[in-house]
């Protein structure tokens, strides 16, 4: 019962005639997310549900185009916020270091319909800072993950069958080794000329074995690191697994000739390229699964991501004989700070665990494009969705225990101190290009990325 009703109990008891039962108007709360037309459906009848089983709150849901992000700091700057919201994994730091998040231990503690143990560690453990280490990963829970969003290879099965290349095995990586080989197998010239054949051009490719590689993901499945556990140090440049990841996949183009030019990838698109069945194997996350299921005119398949031949990975802390690794994505849902979501922080927190419960998680699952936070329900048809691709939709079970969150998560103002150097430095030169070595490049720029990653963590320190 909350205050408002406990002040209620007297005075019904004294004034019948003047008050009854639903006389007081709802609490009128504002949550605000971005997403497709189908997400907006979703979330708009999941609101009306929730509005229509509730009489002392209504949810005002709100979907906003474009710049989600920087709009919803422009409404928190404005002294209007919102008082529930997305929030994405890779923001969540900016957002909780600058005290705009309220705090849901408490709120959590007394849930009967969320419990910590049934969520996805990986997901929830993102969403926790402690204020007096300023680390993100523990300390107070300041959001509940809507969604955990693993990313895998997705693989056209048609392309396989008709070179005659076996399908790789759902519940086995690919070494390095065995991408170079199959992807060799799968790449052809406008002659059908493979890259290990006589006369081969690799100006003129016309069907490339391997598309789009999240780097991170490679880096992972190879156990380097991009920056320390404890996010203040990049650590990139003196880690011979992420060096030997990253050179790897520059030797994909410019040595092995299995993976299209940044030109040509630039011209047509990583995902055309694969929606038009020229790449076998590719890099998306299981958000993509929704489009493919729509757009995808040959049949499709999702397989582990690759290992390395270090023989070590990078996985969430304290998971256990995990068989491959990567990144996952998610999305929190938190309450806002100085809102009225603030305010009546238990009617806000009602909203979010209903989202983040059975029946939230039941109706989102639906669409295909996010795994359950909840661990039991992603293990069920809800989610697996057999009479539909990706037939191996279990691998995304794997995924979601063991890849952790992106490194954007892990400091401050990633995109800041990171992003210039590495798109406009490293990966154009070494990957691109392949005019330098991994390791050459990654040295020059050492003390670069250092002294921008360190100013990073200095402004969040003046912020708080």
């Amino acid at each position: 019962m909350n205050r408002f009703a406990r002040l209620l109990v007297p005075l019904a008891l004294v004034a019948v005639p003047l008050l009854s039962a639903g006389a007081q108007d709802p609490v009128q709360l504002t949550f605000v997310g971005w997403g497709g037309p189908e997400e907006i459906e979703v979330f708009t009848q999941l609101t009306n549900t929730f509005n229509a089983n509730n009489d002392d709150v209504e949810i005002i849901y709100e979907h906003i185009p474009g710049d989600y992000v920087a709009a919803l700091n422009t409404r928190i700057a404005a002294g209007t916020p919102p008082d529930i919201a997305y929030i994405p994994d890779g923001n969540f730091y900016s957002f909780v270091t600058r005290d705009q998040l309220v705090s849901l231990d408490a709120l959590i503690e007394g849930s009967t319909t969320i419990t910590e143990e049934a969520l996805w560690p990986s997901a929830l453990g993102r969403y926790r800072y402690d204020a007096a280490t300023g680390t993100s990963g523990e300390g107070e829970q300041y959001a509940l993950p809507k969604d955990i969003g693993p990313t895998l290879v997705f693989i056209n099965t048609d392309l396989f069958e008709a070179a005659g290349v076996a399908l790789p095995d759902p519940n086995t990586p690919l070494t390095w080794d065995q991408v170079v080989e199959i992807g060799t197998q799968l790449t052809l010239d406008s002659q059908g000329l493979h890259p290990n054949e006589d006369g081969f051009n690799p100006n003129d490719i016309v069907q490339w074995g391997i598309g789009d590689v999240f780097f991170e993901n490679i880096v992972y499945g190879n156990g380097g690191r991009i920056v320390s556990e404890d996010g203040r140090t990049f650590v990139a440049a003196d880690d011979p697994n992420t060096i030997e990841a990253i050179q790897w996949v520059a030797d994909l183009d410019h040595i092995y000739n299995i993976r299209p030019t940044a030109e040509t990838a630039t011209s047509i698109g990583w995902g055309a390229l694969f929606e038009q069945g020229r790449v076998a194997m590719t890099t998306a996350g299981r958000w993509a699964t929704t489009n493919f299921r729509n757009v995808l005119p040959f049949t499709w398949d999702v397989i582990p991501n690759f290992v390395g031949p270090s023989g070590e990975l990078t996985t969430y802390p304290g998971e256990e004989g995990c068989a491959f690794s990567g990144w996952s994505g998610s999305v929190g849902l938190a309450i806002i700070s100085g809102s009225a979501g603030e305010a009546n922080a238990p009617l806000a927190f009602r909203f979010i665990e209903f989202l983040a419960g059975a029946e939230g998680q039941t109706e989102q699952a639906a669409l295909g494009f996010q795994i359950p936070n909840q661990r039991d329900l992603a293990a069920t048809d809800v989610f697996l969705q057999p009479d539909q691709m990706p037939a191996n939709a279990q691998v995304f079970l794997e995924a979601a225990r063991c890849q952790r969150p992106g490194p954007w998560t892990e400091t401050p103002l990633y995109g800041q101190w990171f992003d210039d150097n590495w798109w406009n430095g490293v990966w154009p030169a070494v990957v691109n290009d392949g005019t330098v070595l991994a390791e050459d490049e990654l040295a020059d720029r050492a003390d670069a990325f250092q002294a921008g990653l360190d100013e990073a963590w200095e402004s969040i320190a003046m912020d708080s």
